[in-house]
């Protein structure tokens, strides 16, 4: 019982129950970043492996390890900085020693030794069995995290040693003469009187403090000192936790203007334990100062924030680059507007145009033998790079089992996020074979292209740049936006795909038109009003509400919004493609919702929310051509290439549900969005079928089901070794292959 009364009241077990009981929040951090590292969230969009297996240009080494080591030991000072600030009035006794801040960090480690435990434990078994690395190479970065982590920690305790004194550097003649009364260490606080101190009344009771040799010493009695003088020790040493924080934030800061160099970038993982450090620096600060004013400073902190970025200020709004953002060049964003666009004058001369597209399709896949051939129309899911890289796997090893014939009777590819990243990286490595440049679009190594890293630059420029306000400008068509991580997206992904997606929208009409590649739609989805963004370097007005030539048109609600023609007068054949396709892939929070040049000004995200699957697209412009495509081809196929499950087995039971859960309950029908829309779009397939008559429509799926469920990739735009390597076993599954197969027999 003596044993643990002694190590109860021990420096290191009084700071963690005063951690417990005054600290939560950044208790929290710990707590989140540990469930990060482990998976236990974060799992399903992959979060865990940017922790676990960091990677610095395009490499997971020592030194991506050695820059996140480094990014913890900045988040382990700040963690030991602001706790100082925060609890050091209570251990007045520190004040005493030699090197206070020094003995007050290690005696505060046992919270981050606990989680540096988890942390390497978690990274060594990742290592070895998703990302299959050799032994060598993972003791090389569990070495150089620590190596990292021992650089930036010692760098800032010896400069904390030797600037943060104690209290001998201050004593005086005639010092020693306790003054009660007063103020001390922070603001609002009393200085305690003499038998406050004696009597211990304003300080947690600690026995025995461990020094730097880990020797257990016992503490000594403060209350011989001067009040002033312990007053003026911690002031000192609260200064420089100060300039530490603002050294740190300036440094992140100065990050952000070269952002376009890799040298630059850290690693996610570092990011991560950056974004945590700034959360802890922010709360210990607002705390400290305001005490229990705090909650309601931090509220009206967050409101200010609001308003001030509400009026433009400090606030950059992501642009779509290649497009007129001058003031007085605005599109009208309006119900009329959209009407105009939509009038049957539009919409005849527009279904003429693209008739004439089917006719130069039809020209190319007709033969003697097949005066009649089937039309295919490729729907993609999303889904991140997992999406990507399935479509693309998909598409290649289809195609070439159907001797090209499938992507040449594709007439139009429609989709979301992930997935239409991995078509259009296809298309274009048709087109530019077409053109004459020596490249396969069935060429497997491109899948390696596409499958390298995006979610490094994104999340680097959401800490470093966007965060603050972006500061550096380049230069897109005729007009100059700034760089943030919308911009770095797209910077990686055409460096990673060989600078292939440089072109303007405008460069894919002609192609398009001629039936040389498929036609492509994208349709990012306005947040403003859920309507449709319908991308294409085509008139599609017909596509803004469904049964454009029916009787009932005027009284079918338009959905969609014509691009090229609603931002004719600001220059969008001159969009860069890239961005088209990164405004369609806008996943909340990682990729910045992209504002549009209208009035009133509306924004865009993923066009996931409206359809994840791309049919909803594709059975209207079916349903529009039906006429004509039942005259000139054998019947419709549809491909869908989705990597989530088409049927879901397991239904989420309500039977122990609280009385808060069932208060949330209507809340959670968001999680099947989805599931919602699959059924949506069977009732669509079902009233098309109809439409067509006969036997002219097919639906051939390719479901991504993992090999092995522990293999499962993540929802990420990063994927481990092992989660690619089962995106491209997953192909051969039975499923897809008999599909394979029956696509083969239906071309």
């Amino acid at each position: 019982m003596t044993n643990l009364r002694q190590l109860y009241y021990s420096f290191p077990f009084r700071l963690l129950a005063l951690h417990f009981r005054n600290h939560l929040v950044l208790l929290g951090l710990w707590l989140f970043l540990a469930f990060l590292a482990t998976g236990l969230i974060g799992r399903f969009f992959g979060v865990h492996y940017l922790l676990l297996t960091p990677e610095y240009r395009g490499e997971v080494n020592f030194w991506s390890f050695f820059l996140t080591g480094a990014a913890f030991g900045a988040f382990f000072m700040i963690w030991n900085l602001t706790t100082y600030l925060l609890a050091a009035n209570r251990f007045p006794f520190l004040a005493t020693l030699d090197a206070p801040f020094t003995k007050f960090c290690l005696n505060n480690g046992l919270i981050p030794l606990a989680f540096l435990i988890t942390y390497l434990t978690a990274t060594i078994w990742f290592q070895w069995h998703d990302e299959l690395t050799r032994t060598s190479e993972i003791i090389g970065n569990v070495i150089g995290f620590i190596c990292g982590m021992a650089t930036l920690v010692g760098f800032w305790a010896a400069y904390l040693y030797f600037t943060n004194k104690d209290i001998g550097s201050f004593l005086r003649p005639r010092q020693f003469i306790p003054r009660p009364g007063g103020r001390l260490l922070v603001p609002g606080h009393r200085l305690p009187t003499l038998y406050e101190i004696q009597q211990g009344a304003t300080r947690w009771r600690v026995d025995t403090y461990l020094t730097e040799r880990l020797h257990v010493r016992l503490v000594r009695s403060v209350a011989h000192y001067n009040p002033e003088m312990l007053a003026q020790v911690f002031r000192q040493n609260h200064w420089n936790a100060v300039v530490v924080q603002l050294s740190a934030m300036l440094l992140l800061m100065a990050q952000g203007i070269f952002m376009d160099s890799e040298w630059v970038r850290i690693p996610t993982g570092a990011t991560i334990f950056i974004l945590a450090s700034m959360a802890m620096s922010l709360f210990g600060a607002v705390t400290f100062w305001f005490r229990s004013w705090s909650l309601l400073v931090f509220i009206a902190l967050l409101g200010m924030v609001n308003l001030l970025t509400g009026w433009g200020i400090s606030n950059y709004r992501n642009r779509a680059y290649g497009l007129d953002y001058q003031k007085e060049n605005r599109a009208e964003y309006s119900y009329a507007a959209f009407e105009k666009i939509n009038s049957l004058e539009n919409t005849v001369r527009d279904k003429s145009a693209t008739l004439q597209i089917l006719e130069n399709w039809l020209l190319k896949n007709r033969t003697r033998s097949n005066p009649k051939p089937k039309i295919v129309f490729v729907c993609v899911s999303g889904g991140g790079l997992r999406s990507a890289l399935w479509t693309m796997q998909t598409l290649q090893r289809a195609d070439s089992i159907t001797g090209g014939r499938l992507l040449s009777q594709t007439a139009l590819i429609t989709g979301a996020s992930g997935g239409m990243l991995g078509a259009a990286y296809v298309r274009e490595l048709m087109l530019r074979r077409l053109e004459g440049a020596p490249v396969d679009e069935h060429d497997p190594e491109r899948i390696r292209d596409l499958g390298r890293d995006l979610l490094n630059p994104v999340t680097f420029a959401l800490v470093a740049n966007d965060l603050f306000f972006p500061i550096s400008a380049f230069r897109s068509g005729n007009f100059e936006y700034r760089k943030d991580r919308g911009y770095l997206f797209e910077n990686q992904l055409n460096r990673n795909c060989n600078d292939y997606f440089t072109r303007r929208l405008s460069a894919y009409r002609q192609p398009e038109a001629t039936a040389k590649i498929p036609m492509m739609l994208l349709s990012p989805f306005v947040l403003n009003d859920g309507r449709r963004m319908l991308i294409t370097p085509q008139r599609m007005s017909y596509m803004m509400r469904p049964g454009s030539d029916s009787p009932l048109r005027n009284q079918l609600e338009i959905d969609g919004v014509d691009f090229g023609q609603l931002f004719a007068k600001q220059q969008a054949d001159s969009l860069a493609f890239a961005s088209a396709l990164r405004m369609n892939c806008t996943f909340p929070f990682i990729l910045p919702n992209c504002w549009m040049p209208t009035d009133p000004a509306v924004e865009v995200v993923d066009a996931g929310f409206r359809d994840n699957f791309g049919l909803s697209m594709a059975t209207r412009f079916v349903h529009t051509f039906r006429d004509w495509i039942r005259e000139n081809t054998g019947g419709v196929v549809f491909v869908q290439i989705r990597s989530w499950d088409k049927i879901v087995p397991l239904v989420e039971p309500s039977d122990a549900k609280g009385a808060l859960e069932n208060i949330f309950t209507p809340a959670s029908a968001a999680t099947n969005m989805t599931v919602i829309q699959d059924y949506e779009q069977d009732a669509m397939l079902a009233l098309l079928n109809d439409a067509l008559g006969g036997d002219q429509l097919r639906v051939l799926r390719f479901i991504y089901h993992p090999v092995r469920k522990q293999r499962e990739a993540s929802l990420s735009l990063h994927l481990s070794a092992r989660e690619k390597l089962d995106l491209m076993e997953a192909f051969y599954s039975a499923d897809n292959q008999s599909n394979v197969k029956l696509l083969n027999d239906e071309l």
